[in-house]
């Protein structure tokens, strides 16, 4: 027989299923919530990319700022080198904006070579505050030279568009960094006269807008890609001249060896420098690597051939 304690134990039992299934119902609902408001997000997200998004590139067409102007090139006033290395307050005061516009990047603020650009770099950009190890050196003039022509190999861009007095305010500025830089002196100012002429003026050249830049590229393109495919044309279907027949003898692609050859007019100079070019990567140029090969005398037939088709 079930006893007074067995009833207790029984009537507990089924309280705790009663409240377990009711907690089991909560939860379950919860996550039907949760799954409701993320697709109802979701559904908003998605529906606003499509509604409200600009698409890419129509605000910027419809923002576009105006092509710039043409300018004719002009001579800027001849520069008194001498008298443009003297350190004054408005120079440095100048230097250091120009520095922080088109240095700190890579250079960082002090000219440490800590800059946030200059950390993907390898080597990484020159630290001012050390004079050892620079590719052109420390030197006035070799500082000039690196700020007007770069150096690619150092990821160094040339600001050649940058006038010659801001140029040397620059270098002003940077040698504020550190006491011991080499002393400008004439030699070092005849020298940077001597590369750049700056004592008669520099010649800027004539600034085009955008869009007459882009047809005039465009045209030359257009003209350059109608020689190259008259040339190919008339090496494929020549069968009389032996030139032709040892460019077929030596190319698997006809046009992109043409192609190759017009985007190179240097090979042009002598036979020389066409046998250079023909066997520096000569399947990157539609040339087979036999081509390395080739005699004296075909070359010399060849190089003339070509002479003559190219000066048409």
């Amino acid at each position: 027989m079930i006893g007074q304690n067995d009833n207790i134990n029984l009537e507990i039992l089924s309280r705790k299923k009663v409240l377990l299934g009711f907690y089991g119902l909560f939860y379950v609902a919860i996550l039907v919530i949760i799954v409701a408001v993320g697709y109802s997000y979701l559904f908003k997200l998605e529906s606003f990319s499509k509604d409200n998004l600009v698409p890419f590139g129509a605000q910027d067409t419809a923002k576009r700022e105006a092509d710039i102007p043409l300018v004719k090139g002009t001579v800027t006033p001849p520069v008194d080198l001498l008298k443009e290395v003297v350190s004054t307050p408005e120079k440095l005061a100048e230097g250091k904006k120009l520095f922080e516009s088109n240095c700190v990047s890579c250079h960082g603020a002090e000219g440490k070579g800590d800059g946030v650009a200059g950390k993907t770099l390898n080597p990484p950009p020159r630290n001012f505050h050390d004079l050892k190890g620079w590719t052109n050196g420390p030197q006035f003039s070799n500082m000039y030279k690196t700020l007007h022509e770069g150096i690619t190999a150092r990821g160094m861009a040339a600001y050649s568009n940058l006038k010659p007095e801001e140029r040397i305010n620059i270098i002003l500025h940077i040698r504020t960094f550190l006491p011991d830089y080499p002393a400008i002196d004439k030699n070092e100012t005849d020298a940077v006269d001597k590369a750049y002429s700056l004592s008669k003026g520099v010649k800027l050249p004539n600034q085009i807008p955008v869009k007459t830049a882009e047809e005039k590229i465009l045209a030359e393109n257009d003209a350059l890609n109608k020689k190259t495919e008259t040339i190919a044309n008339i090496i494929i279907n020549n069968k009389t001249e032996k030139g032709a027949e040892i460019f077929r003898k030596i190319s698997f692609d006809i046009k992109r060896s043409v192609t190759a050859l017009a985007n190179y007019p240097k090979w042009n100079d002598n036979e020389t420098a066409l046998v250079k070019f023909l066997s520096v990567n000569p399947e990157t140029k539609g040339f087979k690597n036999s081509v390395s090969s080739i005699t004296q005398d075909d070359l010399s037939v060849l190089f003339r051939y070509l002479n003559t088709l190219f000066s048409k």
